[in-house]
C-alpha cells in the first residue's frame, strides 16, 4: 500500500512581502509587477535607508511647540473610491517598532503610527498600495519630498518622471506625483506614485495596473492621479475623538 502524501502547509505569513496581482495568464509583465508591487508596499523599509543615506537627518530636530498638535489620523475602510477598491489586508500593525523610529527621524515627525494596506481593484487585476503614517510631523512639505526620494532610490528602482505638485480642487493640501520604473526580466514596467503630508498625516499612493504598466512615463495623467489622491485622503483621514 502506498503511503499518502504528507498535507501541504502554508508558508509563514511575511510582511510587506506581497503576492503579484492575478494577471489574465502566465507573462513575464505579471512576474514584474508583482515584483514592483512588493517593492512598494516595502516603502516603510525605505525610510530606513533614508536615514542611512544621510537625506532628512536633522529636520526633526525642535521643541514640542514646534510641532502640529494631533488632530488627524488614517484609518483603512473596507472599500474605497464608491467601491472601486476593496480592502485586501490591513498591515498597519506589521511594522517593526524600528521602522517607525526611523521614520520618526527621517521624516521629522513625533508620536507616529503607521497605516498600511493592500486594496485590490474591483472590476480588473492590478493592486493599490497605501503606506502612511499619521502622528505630528514638524515640516510637512519636506516629509512629503523625502519620501518619495526615498520611495525612488530603492535597489533596482529609477526616477521616470520627476515629481510635480498638483492642488487638486477642494484640496487644502499639497499632492505630488512622481512615476517611477522598475527594470527586469528584459522588461520596463512604470509606476505611478502620489503622496501628501498635511503635518497629522501622510501617505504614499501607488497603484500597479497592468494595463498601463508599459506605458511612456511622459504620458501619464498626474493632475488626474492627484485628484483621486486627494479623494483617498478624504476617505482615510479621520479626526481624533
Amino acid at each position: 500500500m502506498s503511503t499518502p502524501p504528507p498535507p501541504q502547509q502554508s508558508p509563514a505569513h511575511q510582511p510587506f512581502i506581497l503576492p503579484p496581482p492575478p494577471p489574465q495568464k502566465k507573462s513575464r509583465v505579471g512576474v514584474v509587477l508583482g515584483v514592483v508591487g512588493g517593492v512598494l508596499a516595502l516603502s516603510i523599509v525605505a525610510w530606513a535607508a533614508v536615514m542611512v543615506t544621510g537625506i532628512g537627518i536633522g529636520i526633526g530636530i525642535g521643541t514640542d511647540g514646534d510641532f502640529p498638535e494631533a488632530r488627524y489620523r488614517l484609518a483603512m475602510p473596507e472599500t474605497l473610491l464608491d467601491g472601486e477598491y476593496k480592502l485586501e489586508e490591513d498591515l498597519s500593525d506589521s511594522p517593526q517598532e524600528s521602522y517607525v523610529r526611523h521614520a520618526e527621524s527621517a521624516l521629522g515627525g513625533r508620536d507616529v503610527q503607521a497605516a498600511v494596506a493592500i486594496y485590490r481593484p474591483t472590476d480588473r487585476g492590478g493592486q493599490l498600495n497605501v503606506s502612511g503614517m499619521y502622528g505630528r510631523f514638524q515640516d510637512a512639505d519636506d516629509a512629503r519630498d523625502t519620501w518619495l526620494a526615498g520611495a525612488a532610490d530603492q535597489d533596482g528602482m529609477s526616477l521616470a518622471r520627476a515629481p510635480e505638485d498638483f492642488r487638486p480642487s477642494g484640496s487644502d493640501v499639497t499632492v505630488t506625483c512622481q512615476v517611477i520604473a522598475k527594470e527586469d526580466l528584459n522588461m520596463r514596467v512604470i509606476m505611478p506614485m502620489c503622496a501628501w503630508n498635511d503635518g497629522n498625516t501622510g501617505a504614499l499612493i501607488g497603484e500597479i495596473d497592468p494595463g498601463t504598466s508599459s506605458w511612456d512615463a511622459k504620458d501619464v495623467d498626474l493632475a488626474s492621479l492627484a485628484e483621486r489622491t486627494a479623494r483617498i485622503r478624504a476617505e482615510l483621514r479621520q479626526p481624533i475623538n
